[in-house]
């Protein structure tokens, strides 16, 4: 019984291993070749790096989820348990986050500058988007393990996201609006400030950055006016 448990758990961690390697591989790879090569090309060779590390991270969390949200534990033992697991899927699903942001980051980068010079840099960065994307798909299932009694709408409701979030209780909910509130807050400081650093980039520089402020602007437009008639009592 113990032997086929820890068969599982082996294999469970066959993909985290397996990553770590190809991690290590690719970092003395690059640090043997790093003084041969531009600034641009270090720079998204060491964002896909830390993209693929942040995957590892959250796949180690990932396993631990499912392995201890089995684990049978007495009463007084089960919510510190509970409590264990869910601190592990969120953390799970920040660092998922966090690759996704920094893949995104990556792929976009690569592609405008170093698309002819550097196919592969910008195939990699483009394989570890498409990885973070799968990641954060598959972290919504870890829910089973922290919260047994969750159950997931379906996809393909047209409700989906209204469904979703009434699956949640009160507590949860109150905690997620506390968030989103503070969210909003420095998101608009954020892009304000963003704005303002274009524009000096600009003066500096004297390369236009107008679309991009003007983006900026139609993304503040459109957070404020959402929030403000989100709040309008309706009829």
């Amino acid at each position: 019984m113990y032997s086929f448990r820890g068969g599982i758990i082996v294999k469970k961690f066959l993909l985290p291993i397996s990553l770590l390697v190809i991690f290590l591989y690719s970092l003395s790879n690059w640090l043997g070749f790093i003084k041969e090569q531009t600034l641009t090309y270090n720079l998204l060779v060491l964002a896909n790096i830390s993209c693929l590390l942040c995957l590892i991270i959250a796949s180690f969390y990932g396993v631990f989820v499912q392995v201890n949200g089995v684990k049978k534990m007495s009463d007084e033992e089960e919510d510190e348990r509970l409590l264990l697991v869910e601190r592990q899927s969120y953390s799970t699903v920040i660092w998922v986050q966090v690759a996704f942001s920094i893949s995104f980051v990556s792929f976009i980068s690569g592609f405008m500058l170093v698309r002819d010079y550097y196919p592969k840099i910008v195939l990699y960065s483009i394989c570890l988007f498409i990885a973070s994307f799968l990641g954060l798909v598959l972290v919504s299932y870890l829910t089973r393990y922290s919260n047994p009694n969750f159950e997931l709408p379906d996809p393909h409701s047209p409700t989906y996201q209204k469904e979703l979030f009434d699956s949640f209780d009160d507590g949860e909910k109150y905690l997620m609006l506390k968030g989103l509130y503070k969210l909003y807050y420095w998101l608009i400081l954020l892009l304000i400030l963003l704005g303002f650093g274009l524009m000096f980039y600009s003066i500096f520089t004297e390369q236009s950055q107008l679309i991009s402020i003007v983006g900026i602007g139609c993304i503040l437009l459109f957070i404020q006016t959402y929030f403000a008639l989100s709040l309008k009592p309706k009829r």
